[in-house]
């Protein structure tokens, strides 16, 4: 398969291109472009997490390796609130208790997320508990770039925090990691209980 396949698919967006030739629009078609959707989306996956990654290692070195935790706290209790928002305003109805977690972290994974998978263990109103697993981009390149030990694990406590306070509910955030591998292979257990 080539790249051409998706490369059709997407024509609303690379339609506006201009290459100097067509020649060299169908080599690099062919060789460089996403062959698949999953291929694409891992593409982005990375992108994403290479932002995550670079950001924090220049604030590491440029402000101080304490200020590390506390933005990528904000940054991901912040990504949980615009999860929310955007859910929201989709139409999307959020329920008003600890099953508001896992839809939202649903969504952001149907949407941003190839890489995690779950299964409920427990979805009710007072308490929803949920596996996750995959893996970890953002473990992936805080290893590669060596600056896991300034970061909180998992990264995940504030995004589920933000979501609770854009929803105003009240509940604790638990997450016991079971396994954190240095290419990102995660297996954590989420429980989100009401106050």
């Amino acid at each position: 398969m080539t790249g051409v396949k998706l490369y059709e698919e997407l024509k609303g967006i690379r339609g506006k291109d201009g290459y100097p030739d067509k020649e060299l629009e169908e080599y690099l078609v062919n060789k460089i472009f996403p062959k698949t959707a999953l291929e694409l989306t891992l593409g982005l996956s990375n992108v994403t997490a290479g932002f995550y990654g670079f950001a924090l290692k220049h604030v590491g070195q440029q402000c101080g390796w304490d200020k590390v935790d506390s933005i990528s706290k904000s940054v991901f209790r912040e990504l949980g609130q615009l999860k929310t928002k955007e859910l929201h305003e989709s139409g999307i109805e959020i329920p008003k208790d600890t099953r508001a977690l896992a839809v939202v972290f649903i969504a952001a994974v149907y949407n941003a997320s190839p890489e995690y998978n779950f299964e409920f263990q427990k979805y009710t109103p007072e308490e929803t508990i949920m596996r996750i697993l995959g893996a970890s981009r953002y473990f992936r390149i805080a290893r590669k770039l060596g600056i896991e030990a300034h970061i909180s694990w998992p990264v995940l406590v504030p995004f589920f925090e933000g979501i609770a306070q854009q929803t105003g509910i009240e509940c604790k955030v638990e997450i016991e990691t079971r396994k954190l591998e240095d290419d990102g292979r995660c297996d954590c257990l989420a429980r989100f209980t009401l106050i």
